[in-house]
């Protein structure tokens, strides 16, 4: 059966890297660099590819050449506007945050524009001060009738409950947690994904193997029921069919 890694960074991959013939990368970037490597290596293998503009780009590069980076994005018709979204954990003051908002509303604007899906990286505020602490809930704020996948969910059952509710996705990892065991537990198998975020997070694609033996021995159900059900779900939400079996 072949499984689906819904959020790859391929194209960082060593060179000597050979994906397994059983897992099927969706192609992700996050800056107008990554999404020039992305397209380019997702076009040459025909595979889905997610391009877009980070938060944290933001903060490193400045949004100066926003409307360039958009019209790349345009040009080139991914599946889905992402990696996208709000990251409070590394903004440091209102000004960073201003950044952040400016470039997501404008992602926003142009998933709208091209009819498409988005991916979000979000993540809250673990600091003593006084910026906001919960970027899910503004992200679900401002992107409801939106189809989205909360890419790396790493947030509350509560809050996964409501995307779900909300019509979202949410794509689970191979690590481990409390708090990832309490949101495999109570959201539908109908919308959970998998992903490996290699190789940053997971070293390769093969992390998701994990990712669902995880999900399968929480939800007490076979490990096939999930490859299936996952893989049928990445085909859904980015729009492209594959045979599976």
């Amino acid at each position: 059966m072949v499984l689906i890694d819904s959020h790859t960074h391929l194209f960082e991959m060593k060179k000597d890297y050979v994906l397994p013939p059983d897992i099927y990368p969706v192609v992700c970037a996050y800056s107008h660099g990554s999404n020039k490597k992305a397209v380019e290596l997702a076009k040459q293998k025909d595979y889905p590819f997610v391009i877009g503009i980070a938060p944290q780009t933001s903060l490193k590069e400045g949004i100066g050449k926003l409307d360039e980076w958009i019209e790349f994005i345009r040009q080139n018709k991914p599946n889905a506007i992402g990696e996208i979204g709000l990251d409070y954990k590394w903004a440091e003051t209102k000004g960073d945050l201003e950044k952040e908002q400016i470039l997501f509303e404008r992602m926003i604007a142009l998933a709208k524009e091209m009819k498409l899906p988005i991916v979000i990286h979000s993540r809250n505020n673990p600091n003593d001060n006084d910026l906001p602490k919960n970027a899910v809930q503004d992200i679900i704020r401002q992107t409801k009738g939106m189809k989205m996948l909360m890419h790396f969910y790493s947030g509350s059952e509560e809050d996964a409950k409501e995307i779900v509710e909300e019509g979202g996705y949410i794509s689970i990892m191979h690590l481990r947690s409390k708090e990832r065991r309490k949101v495999i537990n109570s959201v539908p198998l109908n919308r959970l994904l998998v992903e490996s975020d290699s190789p940053y997070v997971g070293r390769t694609p093969e992390s998701i193997r994990e990712a669902i033996e995880y999900i399968a021995e929480v939800k007490g159900v076979e490990t096939d029921k999930v490859a299936r059900a996952t893989s049928e779900n990445a085909m859904k939400f980015f729009d492209f069919h594959l045979n599976l079996d």
